[in-house]
């Protein structure tokens, strides 16, 4: 998807892929909920679905996104408050946008909420224990989790590996 959206898309593609902030939340996002010193974005309870401030954690990757990203300005100069901008502008909606990249990259059926559903499934793959996973993405329920939790072949063939390590170091114990 990256490949065939336009440059102002990429960031809040991978914004959602990396941390699981919906839509909203992304394109809603200011500065001033932007702690780079601290690694955190800050969301106020106005700012999410669920009415709950929360902070999520600015890795790597994601302080690369945003500081890469344009300091956006007004007609008088000022810094821009949102992140997410388009020649100067707050990106208002994505809809039809991520529509044709979708067409164009193959997924017709994706939906921008399934970035939401593959960032779940990264924190778990990671090791990062389901109710922290929670903490960041916003979930206040555990079949939420699972919902938007992914097991797949690659997941079974990996736990099935864990369990020929373990019975191979207990078999070197007995």
């Amino acid at each position: 998807m990256l490949d065939v959206s336009p440059e102002y898309l990429r960031p809040v593609l991978r914004c959602a892929d990396y941390t699981g902030l919906r839509l909203a939340e992304i394109l809603g996002l200011t500065w001033e909920r932007v702690d780079l010193k601290a690694g955190f974005i800050r969301l106020r309870g106005t700012n999410t679905k669920t009415k709950e401030a929360r902070n999520i954690p600015i890795g790597r990757e994601l302080r690369e996104i945003l500081q890469g990203l344009p300091i956006g300005l007004d007609a008088q100069g000022r810094r821009l408050a949102h992140v997410f901008t388009r020649r100067g502008q707050q990106i208002k909606s994505i809809r039809e946008v991520f529509s044709r990249v979708c067409q164009e990259a193959g997924p017709t059926e994706a939906v921008f909420h399934d970035l939401r559903h593959r960032a779940t499934t990264n924190l778990r793959r990671v090791g990062v224990d389901a109710l922290t996973a929670m903490k960041i993405t916003g979930d206040k329920a555990m079949a939420v989790f699972r919902r938007y939790n992914t097991i797949d072949e690659d997941d079974l063939i990996v736990a099935q590996r864990q369990m020929d390590t373990y019975r191979d170091t207990r078999q070197v114990r007995r």
